[in-house]
Order: structure tokens, then C-alpha cells, then sequence
């Protein structure tokens, strides 16, 4: 078990405490008694993983995902996590529609007649659970359903809200927006969504009969010809409105941005910042939401996100009178303005502050870390006062927790493009 110093940065919260989570959301538990630095979504360290038997292989490695279009397929790729679902699967979607087709192979089995005391698994009746009743195991009839997508067949749907391009003129992404009482995507959903399982931990599937989901759907365009266009699926987010209580207007939204996935083919490419972005711009153009909350995030949503926020902050200018100490009202003031959570505007604010200090503002450098050791204290005060350990025990717990906010901090500022 790791000890509170191992375990000072890897608390995972939601960033809102007051609203409650919507049935099927993400949420995953806090670890116990860890002290967090004030940066939601830490992973938590792997356990160490047995040594395999000669008839096992890894279920992440023996499940094979791939996007098929007409011209070309994806690299193949794999979840990081199935241990919902398991066996020696190749799992294909049409890039646009994400029709499913399931291959499954397998070498000799091993069951009861070796000695091992059990049956092999039903590899596909523990997919069929979780995939679209839909799904293939003909290939033949899996590309007939390709071809029709890239003969334009497919129009994403939903409303559409924004297109970009970064690619050239012959490719560029367009953003839509949908729930499940937009004709067509309750089907669509099901097919979608068991990459929630493949990519986020914990996760399991909407209530398709929760009315208060809203989806932001991403789709690349590529141009076929001079009216033709094919689609591919590239990611999506969720997000849920909860009441927020003012004592002046009763129709105020508290945001909560719940799932947020791009797939593996196009990671690493801005698109999951830009439909953050994009999504923030919709949320603070609405009068009605007055804070954007995210639920359990990873620790690569929480580097897009704090970098995101950081440039539109230090766009508008926030950073220019911000001077040590900073007051209650002022975070207030920058909180309630750019409607983001306490927790995240301390961030933000640590992080503008760091960035104008000279290199040899020592006097500054002191207090901005005093300052944010001391947020850091007052955030955990409770998880201090029921630690087992001594004063400088404890000392040293902060001081580690510190060290590892200015690390996150820096690697963000390093980032950053303003």
C-alpha cells in the first residue's frame, strides 16, 4: 500500500461537491485520506500485475480495435481498459455510422478437461452485453455498410455548431450537437458507446431516458469530390446541467462536463482543446450557467484543461493586476466572471502569478509558495488532522505536495501559446 507521501498528488475528485452526480456518470471514489495539491483527476499508480500463465494473454492486447473507412483502414489500436469485456477480438467500426464488425480467434481451449477447474469464457455472448444489437461477424456485410457511408450516405447528426480546419482545404472537422431526443442518435449511441468503456476507467453507459444529457459530437470531413464529402468519427463529450440555488434568479445551471473522449487515430493533435474551447465559449456565451464543473478527470484532461483555461484567462487580461496576496474577493471576482470552480481559479491564479515572476524575484518566489502551500493546507486540513504521523512528518507530506503542484505548474506554463 502506498504510504500518504506516495499518495499525495493522486486524489481524484470531482471538482464540485454540492451537485450531485447524475445516475451512470463516472464518478469514481477519492482515495481515502490522500492529500490532495489541488489538481483534479490524478490516476492512481497500477498495482503490479501477476506474471501471465501459459494460456493467458493480456485483455487489453488480445482486443484489436481499428476505424474502417472505403479508401483506407486506422492503424490498429486498444483499449486501456476491458476488464468489463475480454477475449482474442478484432473489433471494427465504419468510420462514419461506427457499424460493427467482431472477429473473434482463438488457438486451443483450455477448460475443464485440462484439469483447470473451470470453462472458458462465452467471448462473445460478454460482448454481445455491451455492443449494439446490430453488430456483424460477416465482414462482407460490415463493408457493404463502409461503402455506403463513403458514398455519402452518412450526415452527422445533430445540429451542427462549428467547423474548423488544420489539415488543408480538402479536410476539416465539424462540430454537432445532440441528445438522445435528436432523431437517429439513440442509435448511434449505442454503438459509440462502448468506447467510454475502452478509455474511461469506471465508466458505464447513459440512461438513454435521462432527457438532460447533451452530447458535443465531433466529426473529420474529408472532400470527395466537388458535392461529396466522408465522415469519421472523432470523439465527443458529454456534459449535464444541475440547478444551481441564486438567491436572485431561480433558473441558473451549474455545468458538469462528464465524459470527454477523442479516439486513439486522433490524439495528439488539438482536437480534445479545441472542442474544450469550444464547449467553454458555449457555456459562457449561456447567461443561465453560471459555473463549468468537470467530473473525475485523468490527468491528460487536466493538463488540456488547466492550459485552456490559462491561455483565455491571460487573453483577457486577468493576469495583468494580479499581485500577491491575492484577496478572497478577487478570486471571487475572477471565479464568478469566467464561471469557474474555487478550486480551478486558485489554480489559474497560482499559475498566472508564477508566470511573471522575474528569476530573480526571490522575495515574490517565497511568498507565492508560501501562499500556495497554505491553500494547500486549507484544503486538506481535515485529511492533516487524522493523519498518524508526526508534526514534521506532516511538514514534509505538504512540502512533497507543493513540489508537485510547482511541477504541473511549470510543465503548463511550458505549454502554453500566449
Amino acid at each position: 500500500m502506498a504510504s500518504e507521501s506516495e499518495r499525495l498528488s493522486k486524489k481524484r475528485k470531482i471538482d464540485d461537491q454540492e451537485a450531485p452526480a447524475p445516475v451512470n456518470s463516472f464518478a469514481n471514489a477519492s482515495e481515502a485520506g490522500a492529500v490532495s495539491n489541488g489538481r483534479e483527476g490524478s490516476e492512481e499508480g497500477e498495482e503490479g500485475e501477476r506474471p501471465l500463465r501459459p494460456w493467458e494473454v493480456r485483455s487489453n492486447e488480445a482486443i484489436s480495435l481499428r476505424i474502417v473507412s472505403a479508401n483506407d483502414e486506422s492503424e490498429i489500436f486498444h483499449p486501456d481498459y476491458s476488464y468489463e469485456i475480454f477475449g482474442q477480438d478484432e473489433i471494427s467500426y465504419s468510420a462514419a455510422s461506427l457499424f460493427t464488425h467482431v472477429d473473434i480467434s482463438h488457438g486451443d481451449i483450455v477448460g475443464e478437461s485440462d484439469g483447470l477447474g473451470r470453462k472458458p469464457d462465452d467471448v462473445l455472448a460478454l460482448l454481445q452485453k455491451k455492443l449494439p444489437t446490430d453488430f456483424t461477424q460477416d465482414y462482407g456485410v460490415f463493408l457493404s455498410h463502409v461503402r455506403e457511408d463513403a458514398a455519402s450516405s452518412f450526415k452527422p447528426i445533430g445540429t451542427k455548431l462549428h467547423e474548423y480546419s488544420n489539415e488543408g482545404d480538402d479536410v476539416s472537422y465539424v462540430i454537432h450537437s445532440a441528445n438522445f431526443r435528436t432523431p437517429g442518435f439513440v442509435d448511434f449511441h449505442r454503438r459509440l458507446q462502448i468506447f467510454l468503456l475502452w478509455y474511461i476507467e469506471g465508466a458505464s453507459y447513459l440512461q438513454e431516458d435521462d432527457n438532460h444529457w447533451e452530447m458535443v459530437l465531433l466529426y473529420e470531413r474529408r472532400k470527395q469530390g466537388k458535392k461529396r464529402f466522408s465522415y469519421s468519427f472523432v470523439g465527443y463529450a458529454t456534459y449535464y446541467p444541475f440547478y444551481y440555488y441564486s438567491v436572485s434568479d431561480c433558473d441558473k445551471r451549474r455545468v458538469r462536463i462528464s465524459q470527454f473522449l477523442v479516439l486513439p487515430p486522433f490524439q495528439e493533435k488539438g482536437h480534445g482543446a479545441t472542442l474544450y474551447k469550444f464547449m467553454y465559449e458555449i457555456f459562457m456565451k449561456d447567461e443561465k450557467i453560471v459555473q463549468i464543473t468537470v467530473e473525475d478527470p485523468n490527468d491528460s484532461f487536466c493538463m488540456m484543461r488547466d492550459k485552456c483555461d490559462l491561455e483565455y484567462l491571460i487573453k483577457a487580461g486577468v493576469d495583468a493586476k494580479l499581485q500577491l496576496p491575492v484577496s478572497a474577493a478577487t478570486l471571487k471576482d475572477i471565479a464568478g466572471k469566467y464561471k469557474l470552480t474555487k478550486r480551478q481559479t486558485d489554480r489559474c491564479v497560482d499559475m498566472m502569478i508564477m508566470r511573471s515572476i522575474g528569476p530573480r524575484d526571490n522575495q515574490t518566489q517565497t511568498a507565492l509558495r508560501l501562499h500556495i502551500k497554505r491553500r494547500i493546507f486549507r484544503q486538506n486540513e481535515d485529511v492533516f488532522a487524522q493523519m498518524k504521523s508526526t508534526r514534521a512528518e506532516r511538514i514534509q507530506q505538504l512540502e512533497e505536495a507543493y513540489e508537485a503542484a510547482e511541477e504541473q505548474y511549470r510543465e503548463i506554463l511550458h505549454r502554453i501559446k500566449v
